[in-house]
């Protein structure tokens, strides 16, 4: 899906003085896996809160878990969700076409 793009800094990305636009899908997942729930005033249960379980050292089956469902309250069909440590892994998902 493409969308609003954002910069490194979470800030809207602008780009010859307009909006950069493109896909956003690893950009939406990356937002959903930081996000704590109550960030998203239309869905306000979204959000994995991997900041705070990562600190909270959480099981990586726990981990998995909330992130898995939270991709999926999303939209997000096929999920591949590795984790290796707090600081290494790897997601791909996507939504299926309408």
């Amino acid at each position: 899906m493409n969308d609003i793009l954002l910069n490194e800094d979470n800030d809207i990305s602008i780009v010859n003085g307009d909006f950069h636009i493109g896909e956003s899908g690893q950009q939406e997942i990356e937002s959903l896996l930081i996000a704590f729930k109550g960030e998203f005033k239309n869905t306000p249960l979204l959000g994995a809160e991997l900041p705070r379980m990562l600190k909270a050292r959480n099981t990586r089956q726990g981990i998995t878990r909330e992130v898995n469902e939270q991709l999926k309250y999303d939209g997000f069909t096929r999920i591949d969700f590795q984790i290796e440590d707090a600081e290494n892994f790897t997601i791909n998902a996507q939504r299926d076409a309408p």
